[in-house]
């Protein structure tokens, strides 16, 4: 499943960064050592954006091609800092 997935998961990511209102940034990495395991590095300018996200329909449409292609996952929440 890992060119399905992929194609997924880069269209939902992609559309989250050119429609999801409050979302910053969409970052994806894919290990050079595993293939089969991924970083999303997400950034939205709040929660309620975040949760936004998660019901619009590109969301919908990669989390349940994940559901069946993943086998776990870990989810940081982060606060972000500035440097300036």
């Amino acid at each position: 499943m890992l060119e399905e997935f992929e194609r997924a998961l880069l269209a939902n990511a992609r559309a989250s960064v050119a429609t999801d209102p409050g979302s910053l940034r969409f970052d994806v990495s894919q290990s050079k050592d595993d293939p089969l395991t991924w970083v999303l590095h997400e950034v939205y300018d709040r929660e309620e954006s975040h949760a936004a996200h998660r019901r619009a329909a590109h969301f919908l449409a990669f989390d349940a091609v994940a559901a069946r292609a993943m086998t776990g996952k870990t989810v940081l929440k982060c606060a972000g800092r500035h440097l300036t």
